[in-house]
């Protein structure tokens, strides 16, 4: 790059990191680059630079951002994804809290849901443990930065990719064909609420209470440090004392300060809060 597509590129990328709290560094940067370049193109820009004062000053800024946070998001899902922490989650976090949930619902944050496969995943999950038949609810909740994936998660309809680890039987089980894709059936979509927020946003916004569980797997290796701790502070905020926080197999906060303690399950690891110390 030249310098002043140098200078471009800084602007653009410290104005994506304090958006959304995104890092593009390393091999990233050529992704970044990639997939930028054409929508610059789209709208007639001639540089980064051009790209950032449209995104800074120009009248539709708020649109382009949702278009921009489109392009710039890995939505790399699937169902059944990493099924071992859902196996962990129904056989060890879960039942000893089935007491109380016999009078409240049981309350999950899916962050960073994309197109939702993960919060159905969790659902079936949860049913074919038995769950549903011992007359227990649940409340999920799944948020996502982009608008477009909370749309296709409402919508619950699915190309081939999104059952990539479903057998032919799997796909009878819980899915019906309509026009060569495959619709989630109504009886899975229960309990699932989506939302759209922006989890770096100064006036976030994530939940109506508390939660039990907080799943966020394989988003926060895409953030920057600062994004990474302040995340974790707000999972701690809206988690009860004792909830869990299930993370991808990347992800780790083994060597950070937070107020979880890691616990290992089943050769996995999950992090409690840590309760509220006993008044002296």
């Amino acid at each position: 790059m030249t310098p002043v597509e140098d200078a471009g590129w800084k602007l653009l990328s410290d104005l994506i990191q304090t958006q959304f709290g995104l890092l593009f560094d390393g091999g990233r940067r050529d992704i970044l680059d990639t997939r930028v370049r054409s929508r610059v193109r789209d709208l007639g820009l001639d540089s980064l630079r051009e790209y950032y004062l449209y995104l800074r000053f120009h009248q539709d800024r708020e649109a382009e951002l949702g278009r921009l946070v489109s392009l710039i998001t890995n939505n790399e899902t699937y169902f059944f994804r990493e099924t071992n922490q859902f196996n962990i989650l129904v056989r060890h976090v879960l039942p000893p809290l089935k007491p109380t949930l016999k009078e409240r619902p049981l309350k999950v944050l899916c962050a960073g849901c994309s197109s939702g496969e993960e919060a159905y995943s969790l659902v079936i999950a949860l049913q074919n443990a038995g769950f549903e038949s011992a007359g227990i609810t649940w409340e999920i909740e799944a948020h996502d930065v982009d608008s477009q994936q909370i749309a296709k998660g409402r919508e619950a309809v699915y190309d081939q990719s999104s059952l990539r680890a479903c057998d032919p039987e799997t796909r009878r089980r819980y899915f019906k064909s309509v026009d060569g894709r495959f619709q989630l059936k109504e009886r899975h979509r229960q309990g699932v609420r989506f939302f759209e927020t922006n989890l770096v946003a100064p006036k976030r916004i994530l939940s109506r209470g508390v939660y039990d569980v907080v799943l966020c797997r394989n988003m926060l290796i895409y953030f920057t440090q600062p994004a990474f701790s302040s995340v974790i502070d707000l999972f701690a905020q809206s988690l009860r004392p004792g909830g869990y926080l299930m993370l991808g197999h990347s992800e780790s906060l083994l060597d950070r300060n937070t107020p979880f303690t890691p616990v290992v399950v089943d050769g996995g690891v999950v992090y409690r809060k840590l309760p509220i110390p006993a008044a002296a």
